[in-house]
């Protein structure tokens, strides 16, 4: 038996490895290799079957171990940033501002207004209309 399972890959399999490395989708895969994108699923299932990977990313790792070669990115961590700012401690994250004109809250509330206002108009109509009813039935 094999002590390196990354041996056993195809090209195939080895070219879809390195792409996901590069954080690339399976579509995007596909267009670059002018294959299927069911192809590219195909070939990475596999490929972490083979060298015994729970994931697609970290199969990848694995042939970038094997080929001694480090991984294109940082691990996703928060970094502060290096430039300090005068109104905020450096130890906090920035503030998460919405754009201007994001009025999501005030879309709500006249959406709801809205269906309580057509609800009573309804609720009228039906009160005037049996109320008509029943003199004209008299």
């Amino acid at each position: 038996m094999e002590a390196d399972p990354t041996a056993r890959l195809s090209d195939g399999q080895r070219q879809c490895l390195r792409m996901v490395l590069r954080h690339m989708s399976s579509k995007e895969i596909a267009r670059a290799l002018d294959i299927s994108p069911h192809t590219v699923d195909q070939r990475l299932r596999l490929a972490m079957t083979i060298v015994g990977a729970s994931n697609r990313i970290e199969a990848a790792r694995r042939l970038a171990a094997a080929e001694g070669e480090a991984p294109p990115y940082q691990p996703l961590t928060y970094q502060s940033s290096p430039i300090a700012r005068a109104d905020r401690p450096p130890s906090l994250p920035p503030l998460q501002s919405r754009p201007e004109g994001d009025h999501e809250g005030i879309r709500k509330v006249a959406w709801i207004v809205a269906i309580v206002a057509g609800a009573a108009i309804i609720f009228a109509a039906l009160f005037v209309g049996l109320n008509a009813l029943s003199e004209f039935t008299r």
